[in-house]
């Protein structure tokens, strides 16, 4: 943006002073061209930077769920497509689960036989016929018989894995048929219920950002489109110089450090016409309120302009 705007100044300089000659230029025009342009340049870097941060590195984030089988073994059904809208509860795919109804079945009758077992000793114990130590082992045994039944109709009630809420499940090569292992992630689930939007601050305007500054963000997919938004958090973190536990001391040539802080945004509202897309890109106005009005009306002009540049692609 800050390139159209030289050369559109630049252009206009050449109309009025060179190919109309509407202005004489000189030396008191060239301090005004020059003056001008530097005034608005240090007032972009020095203070609008600061007090009315501006992020083209923004992109709409959601949660996402790896989904995992509660035990091995054989894929009996798929259920869903990629990309196909799940509602939570909703089934994506069906174990096979053969042997573990066969282990319920002989669970309860285990736990059958162990609860006679445990009443004929009770009430055999009333009498004083069987000693309170046989009591005792038939009990555990009805109950040791009872957790078998109830581990086994876990496993058959999980069975079926389902959608952990709205959303879809992306990148899906699960087919009847396949094996898969004891809690390795099979499925990649995209919630869909909650949308957040990350953007990338310099961290000298990171400080004069607080919860709930005013925000305005454009999506790349939604050109000549401005919605309102608020801040949520600011991330004070680094991803680059986190370090890990281990017994060598890192080099720090290993450390990558940032000049950037990250935003967490939400939309003040939902618009239906425009939904949020996990993975969609653009950029984002923040508003902290410090300095003069004209800031914001700047940054206004500014993520309106360049929302209006999305409708031309730029293959390069």
């Amino acid at each position: 943006m800050e390139i159209l705007v030289t050369i559109a100044y630049v252009f206009l300089v050449r109309l009025i002073f060179f190919d109309y000659k509407l202005i004489s230029f000189n030396l008191f025009w060239k301090f005004v061209v020059f003056g001008l342009y530097t005034a608005a340049a240090l007032t972009e870097v020095i203070l609008l930077g600061q007090y009315g941060p501006y992020s083209k590195e923004m992109a709409v984030e959601a949660y996402v769920i790896q989904l995992a089988p509660e035990w091995g073994g054989i894929v009996k059904e798929v259920h869903v497509r990629g990309n196909q809208p799940l509602s939570k509860g909703d089934p994506i795919f069906t174990m096979d689960n053969s042997q573990w109804v066969d282990s319920l079945k002989q669970a309860k009758a285990d736990y059958a036989t162990a609860r006679d077992e445990y009443d004929r000793v009770a009430k055999a114990g009333k009498t004083g016929a069987v000693s309170r130590e046989e009591i005792i082992s038939a009990r555990n045994a009805m109950r040791s018989a009872q957790a078998e039944v109830a581990k086994n109709q876990y496993n058959v009630d999980h069975t079926v894995i389902v959608a952990p809420a709205d959303g879809y499940a992306v990148n899906l090569q699960l087919r009847p048929g396949a094996f898969i292992r004891l809690k390795v992630p099979v499925v990649t689930f995209v919630a869909t219920d909650q949308y957040y939007l990350v953007a990338t601050v310099n961290q000298r305007a990171a400080r004069w950002i607080d919860e709930g500054d005013e925000a305005e963000v454009a999506l790349e997919i939604y050109p000549g489109q401005v919605f309102d938004a608020v801040v949520d958090e600011v991330i004070w973190a680094s991803g680059g110089l986190q370090l890990q536990a281990g017994g060598a001391i890192p080099s720090l040539l290993s450390l990558k450090g940032s000049d950037e802080f990250a935003l967490k945004l939400r939309l003040k509202h939902d618009d239906p016409a425009h939904p949020l897309h996990f993975g969609a890109t653009g950029l984002a106005a923040i508003y902290t309120g410090m300095g003069p009005s004209v800031f914001k009306l700047l940054r206004q002009l500014e993520i309106r302009s360049e929302s209006w540049l999305f409708y031309l692609y730029n293959p390069f």
